[in-house]
């Protein structure tokens, strides 16, 4: 009944009273007094516990006598039939029918003899909400979807049907899981609820069809739909609603350790289940159309997805779609998601003792730990970061763990294996080789490459580093990441620049898989920077000629005692700092060398000038 047609019979009931002879009600005004039902009012229906009951088909409260046809009701709680009801006064506080309303109407709320209507706001778009994440939630009926052109229209997330009561299946599921994960979209999956049909079935029905499709593990929370607008549905019985759900949520709870989304709006929340208590703890997937801010139902103090529209364009998509909001940032969506139960964060190895337990998104108030899945540790309030205990002898250790929740619902159980090395890995000491290219900072540096090997045999290398320090000069750190396999043998060469005459320590370290570490160093004064004149003598492994480079440079001949060893061009065409140009290996034993101009030249140079500043020398 519209507003306008119940205010009318009310002013035509006050009417009525006003000409009848008789007082006038004392208290609460002749209309409120109209509009209230009476204790007794037939078209009340309540079940045996006195919950009542909700939802027409069509969205039409449940005025009784005769409830719509459902599977049995469970003893004691079968609807209390009542007789032919009478006209009743109150107004309704949802619409007549469950069509959305217009796109350009406004939201209002409108206070009449006390009652809340809501009429629809204008359609949001994307970006007309500022700091939240967008996203879609779609089911067959969106047909085929880009979900490439989804995401690059700025929406970072898909909500999907995947099943309704206990056999439907969504004919579309299967293929956009995978190709929204393809996307790079973060994926959930959503059960349509049947309040008429066992909860545990449900959920083993929903659970089923991920599993078989992908997994709950990188999925976004399941989530369960919780509405009545399908005819089929028919009338619900709030305790019996609730009793079910609670199923539901318990059963997934048992086979994921996760707890599950509630999608549902605060009508639909106290249509169906009488706002029933007991389900706060769960993510709320609020929906509250065409408003500048979301109704969250009774219990919960805040949302986690919202949906704010049926008729969002979105690009990749034919016709409207449900346009969504998650209320956080792309790192905190990213961490919603479900991963693998795991120690150490998916460690291969570990040093043995206590280890780290990464849940991977579950919850729970308590858990328990066993090394063999039989003997249990008794349960522990979960706290923190959880952790477990095992050996510290070398060999392969597995961690079984299990988990439950504020109503004492067990999760499955979780395991996963780590082998135990006690023992740092191999490393070689480092060796130092003169390179070609520029100086360093400070007291012209020469440039070495670093080189060294490592292996370990048990849980085989994970990173590897190495560290010069020269004098009193800053340490140079240079990371090498790399795996190596057990017993596999790795190289790595790192560049850095040694401070002439001045003692410096080369340290090469690696790290196993255990997060064990070995130390090699090579120390002394290394390196040395010395003027070249017409005969200049050298002793050293190795010597490379500094000089700078520029557009009138020539070519040189490098001798070392008399014979020419090497042609040199230091034509460039922009004039370079003072770099080591060329390296050449020398022979055990002192050495002259000297620099001999050729007069040619690159014939891109506009001159044959040969400048040498000196040599580095490196001994090892």
């Amino acid at each position: 009944m519209t507003l306008r047609r119940v205010v009318a019979l009310a002013q035509a009931l006050t009417m009525i009273m006003l000409l009848l002879p008789g007082p006038l009600p004392v208290g609460p005004s002749a209309v409120e007094a109209a509009l209230r039902p009476a204790e007794s009012d037939p078209s009340v229906v309540y079940d045996a516990a006195g919950k009542g009951i909700g939802c027409l088909p069509g969205g039409k409260r449940y005025k009784g006598p005769t409830v719509p046809k459902d599977p049995p009701w469970p003893p004691g709680a079968e609807p209390t039939p009542t007789p032919e009801p009478t006209p009743s006064l109150q107004p309704s506080l949802e619409p007549e029918t469950a069509s959305p309303a217009p796109e350009e109407a406004s939201m209002a709320l409108v206070a009449a003899t006390g009652v809340r209507l809501a009429q629809a706001e204008s359609v949001r778009t994307p970006d007309s909400t500022t700091g939240y994440i967008s996203g879609i939630d779609v089911s067959h009926h969106q047909q085929d979807i880009d979900f490439g052109a989804v995401r690059d229209a700025g929406h970072f997330f898909a909500l999907m049907k995947a099943t309704e009561n206990n056999d439907h299946l969504d004919t579309r599921f299967a293929n956009y899981v995978g190709e929204a994960r393809s996307a790079g979209l973060a994926v959930g999956a959503y059960h349509v609820f049947d309040y008429t049909l066992d909860g545990k079935a449900q959920a083993d029905h929903f659970i089923d069809r991920i599993e078989a499709v992908a997994s709950v593990e990188g999925l976004l929370p399941p989530t369960v739909d919780v509405e009545c607008w399908r005819d089929y549905y028919g009338a619900s019985i709030h305790s019996v609603a609730a009793a079910r759900l609670r199923d539901f949520v318990d059963q997934v709870y048992r086979r994921t350790g996760v707890l599950p989304t509630v999608y549902v709006s605060e009508y639909m929340w106290r249509e169906v289940v009488g706002d029933a208590s007991g389900f706060e703890d769960l993510l709320l997937w609020t929906a509250s159309w065409y408003r500048s801010s979301p109704i969250v139902p009774d219990g919960w103090d805040g949302w986690t997805f919202w949906q704010v529209s049926n008729k969002w364009r979105v690009p990749g998509i034919e016709g409207r779609v449900d346009g969504n909001y998650f209320d956080g940032t792309k790192k905190e969506l990213k961490a919603l998601k479900t991963q693998p139960f795991s120690i150490g964060g998916g460690a291969a190895a570990s040093g043995g003792g206590t280890v780290e337990l990464d849940l991977g998104g579950r919850v729970g108030t308590h858990i328990r730990t066993s090394e063999d899945g039989e003997t249990w540790s008794k349960w522990q309030r979960l706290r923190g970061t959880p952790t477990a205990v095992i050996g510290d002898t070398e060999g392969n250790y597995t961690v079984y763990a299990q988990l439950k929740n504020g109503p004492g619902v067990k999760s499955p159980v979780f395991k996963d294996s780590v082998v135990v090395d006690a023992t740092p890995p191999e490393v070689f000491p480092p060796s130092v080789w003169l390179r070609t290219g520029p100086l360093g900072e400070g007291a012209a540096s020469v440039p070495v490459s670093v080189r060294w090997e490592a292996r370990d045999a048990t849980a085989g290398l994970a990173d590897a580093e190495v560290v010069v320090r020269c004098g009193d000069e800053q340490s140079q750190r240079t990371e090498a990441p790399g795996h190596a396999q057990p017993g596999e043998l790795a190289a790595w060469k790192s560049d850095a620049w040694l401070f002439p005459d001045a003692p410096c320590d080369v340290s090469a370290i690696a790290v196993d898989g255990a997060g064990n570490r070995s130390r090699e160093t090579l120390s002394g004064p290394l390196a040395r920077v010395v003027p070249l004149d017409a005969a200049t003598a050298v002793e050293a492994d190795e010597v490379g000629v500094i000089a700078r480079r520029g557009p009138d440079a020539g070519r040189a001949a490098l001798l070392v005692d008399g014979e020419a060893v090497a042609l040199i061009d230091l034509y460039a065409p922009e004039v370079t700092d003072s770099e080591v140009v060329h390296v050449i290996a020398l022979a055990d034993g002192p050495h002259s060398l000297a620099i001999e101009a050729t007069e040619s030249s690159d014939p891109a140079s506009t001159g044959v000038e040969v400048t040498v500043e000196g040599v580095a020398t490196l001994s090892r």
